[in-house]
């Protein structure tokens, strides 16, 4: 039996990852620009808002906000319906659209409108929609059939903090290093950080929107939005480290941690061989870290209280109380994930 997926009304942020099936890697430089492009236009079709990413050659990471569902006239329909169709099959859409109405059949054209808007402002109908039409072209172009995804995407919901937001930005950029593609994030063009360090404007508005949206600023630049990232990247994700979290964070962290000369990248084990936790931020950052990766919700412990009242019953008697810490951060992850490693 699948767990229920962590989601809210209304407003709502979120770390997604999927993997590609059977441990393949798929997703070569042409690849991840093609299923990239997809991913930004379903955003824009479905009102999401895409904060960053990370495309690998076998998943991908994304940090979103899904908006409240709100009223989307025909006008703007139209227009998210061209972003994500492309102008050929909008056209034809229309077109088709246009004859049902010479028919008299407005009704019908009324009811493919409403279940287009039906798709919107949706976590699971964001990712289904670009998904889905990257498998059926991929299979075209490959001569391949059946999914090519290892089931359902896992997400994490994410309390809209700058300690939090801030913090699983700096672990999706830092991804292509802890895979060895790059000995930097900024050199990573197959993510948010490094895609807009070398000048992709989608890249940096995304950035913007986050950085804006975390400091409260109506509109930050993109030199501001980068100083920012970069900073997170290093775990300077709060003005202090390892303090609460459970009211929004806002500013960075002034002055070095006072393990900031620890040589965090080494992984240091115990006399059995165990894997010792990170001394600082930045090396938890640069490792696997399971409470960003798994379960349910990511966040202070008044916003795990509080998503977890909004739990149906049954999930929520399996998780009450069951709150990680992941060290460092001022942050714990709730519905039964094991603790940072």
């Amino acid at each position: 039996m699948r767990r229920p997926r962590v989601k809210v009304e209304g407003e709502g942020f979120y770390h997604v990852v999927s993997r590609i099936g059977g441990k393949r890697f798929l997703i070569d430089e042409k690849e991840k620009a093609i299923l990239l492009g997809m991913i930004r236009g379903a955003a824009v079709f479905s009102g999401v808002e895409l904060y960053t990413f990370a495309v690998m050659s076998n998943h991908f990471h994304l940090l979103v906000r899904v908006p409240r569902r709100k009223e989307v006239s025909d006008r703007e329909l139209d227009r998210r319906m061209l972003a994500w169709y492309g102008p050929g099959k909008f056209a034809a859409i229309l077109e088709k659209w246009e004859k049902w109405t010479k028919k008299g059949l407005e009704m019908r054209v009324a009811d493919e409108r409403d279940r287009m808007r039906a798709r919107m402002y949706d976590l699971s109908q964001f990712c289904k929609t670009f998904k889905e039409a990257y498998t059926q072209d991929y299979n075209k172009r490959h001569e391949n059939t059946g999914t090519i995804w290892e089931g359902r995407f896992k997400s994490i919901l994410l309390e809209g903090s700058f300690r939090a937001l801030m913090t699983v930005a700096g672990y999706i950029h830092l991804n292509p290093v802890r895979a060895a593609m790059v000995n930097a994030p900024e050199d990573a063009r197959n993510a948010g950080y490094g895609a807009a360090c070398h000048g992709d404007f989608a890249a940096q508005d995304g950035l913007r929107a986050l950085v804006s949206r975390v400091c409260r600023a109506e509109d930050s630049s993109w030199e501001q939005s980068r100083e920012a990232c970069a900073s997170a990247i290093e775990g300077k994700v709060s003005q202090s480290v390892g303090a609460s979290s459970n009211a929004q964070d806002g500013g960075m962290e002034t002055s070095p941690s006072p393990e900031a000369n620890v040589a965090d990248d080494v992984i240091e084990r115990d006399e059995k061989g165990r894997m010792l936790p990170p001394k600082t931020v930045r090396g938890l950052l640069r490792r696997r870290v399971a409470g960003f990766l798994h379960g349910g919700a990511l966040g202070g412990e008044r916003f795990l209280h509080r998503v977890a009242g909004c739990l149906p019953p049954r999930m929520r008697r399996r998780t009450e109380g069951l709150f990680d810490e992941c060290p460092f951060l001022g942050l714990n992850s709730a519905t039964g994930v094991r603790g940072a490693s």
